[in-house]
């Protein structure tokens, strides 16, 4: 059963204590636990899903710009400077893990399988990798013929073997297989400069509306937004979210937030 993500509560936000810097990225550990990157202090950092306490934190060798986990135990990190970092995370301790070089500004990463799909900011571009770095499956506008994307820097990925796409320059995502064919492309009104996106089911996507202050919900099956979080819930310019299905609860971060607003569903 899907879950009902029309019927979500605002808890207490998190207040984490970044170092004066704002969370550009967040995803779900475990139960407990978040994984927050912090731009401007190039470190990821473990938070305490219920307190928003530091458990542990790492210095990278560059900016962070999205987290996903790849296991249990280990998370995947783009940096600035075109490289994709593993971060070992073994109880409540974080450690730098093997890291590798790839072919463009890397923005976003989600992980299928045994494999990783990344984009490209600049020139537009997604890629499908190996775990240690080797090209799969190339997508890019030149060979496409048309600009598909312009501004493709966050992706999600669904158990399916579904990519999609949020693109705050065109306000579209697009969804694509992990062959990285196009197979649709959803548009709406109401999705205005889209940001962080999380596949939550196979016909569950969520997306941030940053243009409207909205969190809208996809269901690629009939390609329908609702909009089921909005101003009038403290949603402000959202930038990143993560959900935890054990808990039923979706975390949001605004740009430059140096809190996560916790949303839970009963």
């Amino acid at each position: 059963m899907f879950p009902d993500l029309c019927q979500l509560h605002r808890q207490q936000d998190l207040k984490v204590d970044t170092g004066g810097w704002g969370i550009f990225n967040i995803t779900v550990v475990s139960d407990t636990r978040l994984l927050a990157a912090v731009w401007l202090q190039s470190k990821v950092m473990l938070v305490d899903s219920q307190t928003g306490g530091t458990v542990a934190q790492v210095t990278l060798p560059a900016n962070p710009y999205r987290v996903c986990m790849w296991d249990n135990n280990t998370a995947i990190v783009t940096l600035k400077g075109q490289k994709v970092q593993f971060i070992n995370i073994n109880g409540d301790s974080l450690k730098m893990g093997q890291s590798f070089s790839v072919n463009g500004d890397v923005c976003g990463v989600g992980r299928s399988g045994d494999r990783l799909v990344v984009s490209y900011e600049s020139p537009p571009g997604l890629e499908v990798l190996s775990m240690d770095g080797r090209v799969m499956h190339t997508f890019s506008n030149q060979a496409a013929g048309r600009d598909v994307f312009k501004s493709p820097v966050f992706i999600t990925t669904i158990t399916d073997g579904m990519v999609y796409v949020s693109d705050a320059d065109n306000s579209t995502v697009t969804q694509l297989d992990m062959s990285l064919r196009v197979t649709r492309t959803f548009s709406d009104p109401m999705l205005q400069a889209p940001r962080g996106i999380i596949s939550v089911s196979a016909d569950q996507v969520l997306v941030c509306s940053l243009g409207n202050h909205r969190i809208l919900l996809l269901c690629p099956s009939t390609g329908v937004f609702t909009s089921i979080l909005g101003q009038q819930d403290g949603i402000q310019k959202p930038h990143s979210l993560t959900y935890s299905p054990s808990q039923r609860k979706l975390y949001v971060v605004s740009g430059g937030a140096k809190t996560i607003q916790v949303f839970h569903q009963p």
